[in-house]
């Protein structure tokens, strides 16, 4: 997905520089691989890559990511209060209305304007940094999201009261907007929500600059944030490029920015809700009717109609489709070979994965897929809480009967061994309960091993011809060697000695402990009746 992302911006115009800054990576790798995908046939106005084009550019390798730098904060150390003062401002982020009341508090009162004259002389005051207004983005470019919190509900299930949060997209030519309650920012939750968006505005836009939360972004990185591989596989999916913004730093979403504290003031306030799905039907016909018929602010027209008339037409086209939003998670195979999913166990190739690899899966409503170093082993359909889905060709051969526990699979591999064997293995696992001989059929299958395929298929015919379903019968014909009955004889090395008449092959005296050869007895040759 990485390669991809480098080859789809490349493709979408982007130079190389804005590519490493997106993705993450050197500028001499985002060169190495534009390269090496002309010289496979792509083009920057052509289509999209090839599933076999992106193997051969990920043979190229792969690049490490730099370590995060992380800069401490500065706190100036000054004058009695200006400590206290610079812990207000720096770490507890007070506003200066709210020191003033503190200082007065402890016995200093001083008016605001002079209070905000002693920080700034102090250095205590961080200047506002001179900005400059961006050029304006096309019609259909970019938009911005953006949590925030909207307040509390009542869940009319329990009667407690819940957090509710707001996810609002804004489209930054027109400042048409779209706000989406919702209790959690998990990746469910957000994809979504974003759904919800797209199908609210009919399309989606070029860019999406997203709030950098953690079911988004894998890690604060300032310089190179990498999305998580669930929502890149999203974006891909619906062709958004993703520009996730600093942590703390709103300028870099200014226009969703305020976005959230508007629809709190005014619409959340003083509204009733009876529960989560009604405050998102009313707050869809909010962002129509209400804030997208109001003056902007900035542009000084109304968002909703600029919306209608200029950028609807420039937007992606949306299917209407919900995407499956799927899930990773990194897993090992089991000593039995399988591995567990969601509280369901999945085979794995022994193969390719034996006991103790490290798999990647990949889940969603119906299929779960197994990935091991990028590439695909195995694919099993969704299975419950509890579920197992076995494939019997992902065992070893030598435990495949056994751990599926299957007569046909008994009869399949005895009919391998021979027609006589195969018929054997048929009429012995005939009937109602065929599971009841089932450790027979598994034992008929050893003695191949034991005394070659060709004995015992003559074995099995021989048995077959005096009807004696036993395999003991059989390990009897085979130990006595009369499976050459009728046949030529062997040549002396390769004959079988017989076992003596008897049970053992010493006779029942030799066991009694009445006579011992210690002292010198004899026995007799038969035990007194």
């Amino acid at each position: 997905m990485e390669i991809e992302e480098v080859v789809r911006r490349w493709q979408a115009q982007e130079s190389q520089r804005a590519i490493a800054r997106a993705t993450g990576l050197a500028r001499e790798t985002v060169k190495k691989y534009l390269a090496a995908a002309i010289g496979l046939g792509l083009s920057a106005t052509g289509p999209p890559p090839s599933a076999a084009v992106l193997i051969e550019l990920q043979r190229l390798g792969i690049v490490a990511v730099q370590p995060v730098r992380r800069v401490a904060p500065q706190v100036a150390m000054l004058e009695p209060y200006r400590e206290q003062i610079a812990t207000w401002l720096d770490q507890d982020q007070l506003l200066l209305t709210r020191i003033q009341e503190l200082l007065a508090g402890q016995g200093v009162a001083v008016t605001y304007t002079t209070l905000r004259r002693y920080v700034r002389q102090a250095g205590l005051w961080k200047q506002p940094r001179s900005t400059v207004r961006m050029a304006p983005t096309a019609p259909g470019e970019v938009a911005e999201m953006d949590f925030g919190k909207l307040g509390t509900l009542v869940n009319p299930v329990t009667g407690k009261r819940q957090v509710i949060y707001g996810l609002l997209v804004v489209l930054v030519y027109s400042r048409h907007a779209f706000v989406w309650p919702l209790l959690q920012q998990t990746l469910e939750a957000t994809i979504e929500g974003l759904e919800e968006a797209w199908r609210f505005l009919g399309g989606l836009p070029v860019r999406l600059v997203l709030d950098n939360f953690p079911a988004a972004v894998a890690g604060p990185d300032a310089l190179n944030p990498r999305p998580t591989r669930a929502f890149l596989e999203y974006s891909q999916a619906r062709g958004l490029l993703l520009d996730p913004a600093r942590v703390r730093h709103p300028k870099d979403k200014p226009h969703v920015e305020n976005g959230v504290r508007y629809a709190r003031e005014r619409w959340w306030k003083g509204g009733q809700f009876s529960d989560l799905a009604d405050a998102r039907q009313q707050a869809a016909h909010w962002c129509r009717e209400v804030a997208g018929l109001r003056v902007h602010g900035t542009t000084r027209r109304l968002p909703r109609v600029v919306f209608e008339d200029e950028e609807r037409k420039h937007l992606q086209p949306y299917d209407g489709v919900p995407y499956d939003v799927p899930l990773w998670r990194e897993v090992t195979v089991h000593p039995d070979h399988h591995v567990s999913v969601q509280y369901a166990l999945y085979s794995a190739p022994s193969t390719t994965s034996p006991p103790g690899s490290k798999l990647e899966a990949r889940c969603d409503r119906t299929l779960v897929r197994l990935y091991r170093r990028s590439e695909l082993v195995k694919v099993h359909p969704r299975q419950p809480k509890g579920g197992r889905s076995t494939d019997a060709d992902d065992y070893p051969p030598e435990r495949t009967a056994y751990a599926m526990r299957a007569p046909d699979r008994v009869v399949q591999q005895a009919l391998k061994l021979g027609p006589n064997v195969g018929h054997f293995a048929e009429r012995l696992l005939d009937g109602t309960f065929p599971w009841a001989k089932l450790r027979q059929g598994q034992k008929l299958l050893r003695l191949a091993d034991r005394y070659t395929a060709e004995r015992l298929d003559a074995a099995c015919a021989r048995a077959l011809g005096f009807d004696l379903l036993e395999v003991r019968r059989v390990e009897r014909i085979l130990v006595l060697a009369l499976d050459h009955e009728g046949l030529p004889a062997p040549p002396p090395d390769q004959r079988v000695q017989p076992l003596p008449i008897g049970r053992f092959a010493r006779p029942g005296t030799a066991f009694d402990h009445r006579y011992s050869l210690v002292d010198g007895a004899t026995p007799p040759a038969e035990l007194p009746s």
